[in-house]
């Protein structure tokens, strides 16, 4: 299973030994791990790659950095979001891995962020050294089980058409989500 994880780097100085502690906790649990904590997800982007330091070179490597976070999340299961340390980055990063698709597992000692969002693959923690490895569990298991595989095509009237459009509005879901959540519920 392959988890990006990603973390706030202005908060490095202070949170460095939690943001390990959740690699560390990720790669115990099984999981293939792209992270910005050890920029590994800068080794498919060799323009990057090549840039020794990044705050010294911001216009040559202007949108390369979040085209890696971006391609990063793409290639992911899931997205795990250790944001002790809240940043704007974090917030677009989260909302991207959400509309690929994708879930998110916000973690953070002193805020649960799942009371903020209402969306059905996204996951928040406040959580501490003792729960860490709980919380990585619960959510490398939902990832295992509700891991979108099959696809299904469906003819459907133009009466459920419409009412799907205007239903999923409604509730803030994509239509298929919508669909899954009603299978789910029954």
């Amino acid at each position: 299973m392959k988890i990006f994880l990603t973390v706030s780097k202005t908060g490095m100085a202070k949170f460095e030994k939690s943001y390990m502690a959740v690699l560390e906790e990720l790669k115990a649990q099984g999981a293939l791990v792209e992270t910005t904590l050890v920029k590994t997800h800068l080794n498919k982007t060799p323009k990057l790659k090549a840039i020794m330091d990044l705050t010294d070179s911001e216009d040559a490597y202007r949108y390369v950095h979040d085209s890696a976070v971006r391609q990063a999340i793409l290639r992911s299961d899931g997205v795990v979001i250790e944001a002790s340390y809240p940043s704007f980055r974090l917030g677009f990063e989260a909302f991207f891995a959400i509309s690929a698709q994708k879930s998110v597992l916000v973690l953070s000692q002193y805020r649960n962020y799942a009371h903020l969002i209402d969306q059905p693959h996204f996951f928040g923690s406040k959580y501490t050294p003792f729960t860490l490895p709980d919380e990585i569990e619960k959510f490398l298991r939902h990832i295992r089980q509700y891991k979108l595989r099959n696809r299904f095509n469906l003819f459907i009237s133009d009466a459920h058409k419409q009412f799907l459009e205007k239903t999923s509005v409604q509730h803030k879901l994509s239509k298929s989500d919508y669909v899954r959540k009603l299978i789910e519920k029954d």
